[in-house]
């Protein structure tokens, strides 16, 4: 079974050393924690002769249910070895590697000091509110909307009213952020102006709720908002509908890799986990958990 917990240095981190030991204290440990060691690293997966193993998978952006999907299919195959998380929208999972924190890290570009394995590709959806009479934008104006140059809805689309542009961005050590500003080229940057959404959800019902605000969320939220009548639209971006076939093919432009980081000599229980992922029984798994398989490039 896939388990959710939050690292210990998380919660020092968040509320400091007093607050950590109220809480150990006063909150019961889940029973993952004794029983298969997670109070320390060194307890985990390396010693090949221990019955039981443990990989720990890091991460913050909207891959989250992908990965659990895996987890389970993966321990079905494997029940000797158990997949736990700390995914968190605040999470730096590349920190949690280079601490020894966790066994893989979920990004979503390459980290050269890693071991990095692209996995599968998402689609990045920009969405507007559905009475926003703006259907489609090129890169270009996208990057100036989103670095500040373009401010008014008018500046892009005559018709448009000359409503300001809200912008509303992500997290700033989110990897689709981190996507997006690779793909248009931002270099310095989001406008420091924009609100910020944590998590795709929160985007979505923002946007959806606010004529003027334009934001960018992973492509399978976006499409699934849409089919449920939630009051956004997908933009074309360079005259390419976002949908499942346009990034299956890649000729929508606005695409990122999904990676697992690890260190350089990762355990046997972490390349049996790759090798599962990018299996074509792993691969068949992204496709229905509606991201989008290297098999398809």
């Amino acid at each position: 079974m896939v388990r959710w917990f939050p690292k210990l240095s998380y919660l020092r981190n968040s509320f400091g050393l007093i607050g950590f030991l109220f809480i150990s204290l006063a909150l019961p440990l889940p029973q993952t924690f004794a029983a298969k060691g997670l109070l320390s690293k060194s307890n985990m997966v390396d010693d090949a002769s221990s019955p039981s193993k443990t990989i720990l998978i890091s991460g913050n952006g909207p891959e989250r249910y992908l990965m659990e999907i895996l987890a389970d299919a993966f321990e079905q195959r494997h029940p000797s070895i158990s997949v736990d998380f700390f995914w968190h929208p605040h999470a730096k999972p590349i920190r949690t590697i280079e601490l020894g924190e966790a066994d893989i890290a979920v990004t979503g570009e390459e980290v050269s000091s890693f071991r990095s394995t692209m996995i599968a590709r998402d689609g990045i959806a920009v969405i507007t509110n559905f009475s926003n009479p703006v259907k489609e934008l090129t890169s270009s104006q996208l990057a100036d909307i989103f670095s500040g140059k373009l401010r008014y809805w008018s500046q892009v689309y005559e018709e448009a009213p000359q409503t300001k542009i809200v912008l509303v961005n992500r997290s700033t050590n989110q990897n689709i952020r981190q996507g997006f500003e690779q793909q248009l080229k931002i270099s310095n940057g989001i406008s420091p102006s924009a609100s910020r959404a944590e998590t795709e959800k929160e985007a979505i019902t923002t946007v959806s709720g606010n004529l003027e605000a334009i934001t960018f969320v992973s492509i399978t939220p976006a499409l699934r908002a849409k089919e449920d009548g939630v009051a956004i639209n997908l933009l074309f971006v360079d005259r390419i509908e976002p949908e499942v076939q346009t990034v299956l093919d890649k000729r929508y432009p606005l695409q990122r890799p999904v990676m697992l980081i690890t260190n350089q000599q990762p355990s046997a229980e972490v390349l049996a986990f790759e090798q599962f992922v990018l299996s074509p029984d792993g691969q068949r798994l992204i496709k229905n958990g509606r991201f989008y398989p290297l098999s398809d490039r």
